[in-house]
């Protein structure tokens, strides 16, 4: 089905197989709803229990993929998930063990240097993330400063040899190219994931490329909000129906 703008309308995804599929999960606007500040989103003790019920269930073929650093997606869901890909992949848990890619930081610094400059001046409304591998520049609290805060997030990845991830009302700079298809991959390579299903739920541009991505393996996405052009062959409404769908798989 259409709508009037020419997007299509895609039908809800079939019953997770928690025998069969793999899950890869993104956290905010997917799991939780979104906070004025990535500081203030909270998971309900319902969801972390179910997370954690489900990857037993599923043998551990459950992981986070987020543009969150390991560290905050482990504060907000209180270590309900082993597996995790902060930064979009740049870093990696599997176990106990965490990988990050190679990378020097002084890039990043320099560009948090020069937004809090801006911000000084008046001339950025931002909410600065931190991330040590990568800077987030949050206008959520001020929209109206959307293209402001995309000319210079342009300026500051240029002077410093970023790369530019845009997502629901952030800007990302990072080092590299990492993305959540590289961090789909690397989970897919070896078990509990190998061999199984894959499943991509999100709600972010950036997810985008972990919907192809699982498409490579065989697998399907879902888009969770509101319908707009995606490679995702799925859709659930908001984090409500995604917890009613992770729900009925385990229950199933």
């Amino acid at each position: 089905m259409l709508r009037p703008n020419g997007i299509t309308m895609l039908a809800p995804p079939p019953p997770l197989d928690v025998r069969n599929h793999a899950l890869f999960l993104d956290l905010d606007g997917t799991l939780v709803d979104f906070a004025a500040h990535p500081e203030h989103v909270v998971a309900s003790e319902e969801l972390r229990l179910l997370l954690a019920d489900l990857s037993r269930a599923m043998n551990g073929a459950v992981a986070l993929i987020t543009g969150r650093t390991i560290a905050s997606a482990d504060a907000v869901l209180d270590g309900a998930l082993v597996h995790i890909a902060g930064i979009h992949g740049v870093e990696r848990r599997t176990g106990s063990k965490i990988e990050r890619e190679p990378t020097h930081n002084a890039s990043i610094q320099s560009a948090l240097n020069d937004a809090r400059a801006l911000i000084a001046k008046g001339a950025l409304q931002v909410d600065l993330e931190d991330k040590g591998l990568a800077l987030a520049l949050h206008y959520r609290r001020a929209p109206e400063f959307a293209d402001a805060a995309r000319r210079a997030a342009a300026e500051i990845a240029q002077r410093h040899a970023l790369s530019i991830l845009e997502g629901k009302m952030v800007i990302e700079l990072t080092i590299g190219q990492r993305t959540k298809a590289d961090a789909v991959a690397d989970f897919m390579a070896a078990p509990p994931f190998a061999n199984r299903n894959p499943i991509a739920v999100g709600d972010d541009i950036t997810d985008e490329d972990a919907f192809r991505a699982v498409g490579t393996f065989g697998g399907h996405s879902i888009l969770v909000g509101p319908p707009r052009e995606t490679a995702a062959r799925y859709a659930l409404g908001d984090t409500r129906a995604v917890f009613a769908w992770l729900q009925a798989g385990l229950a199933s």
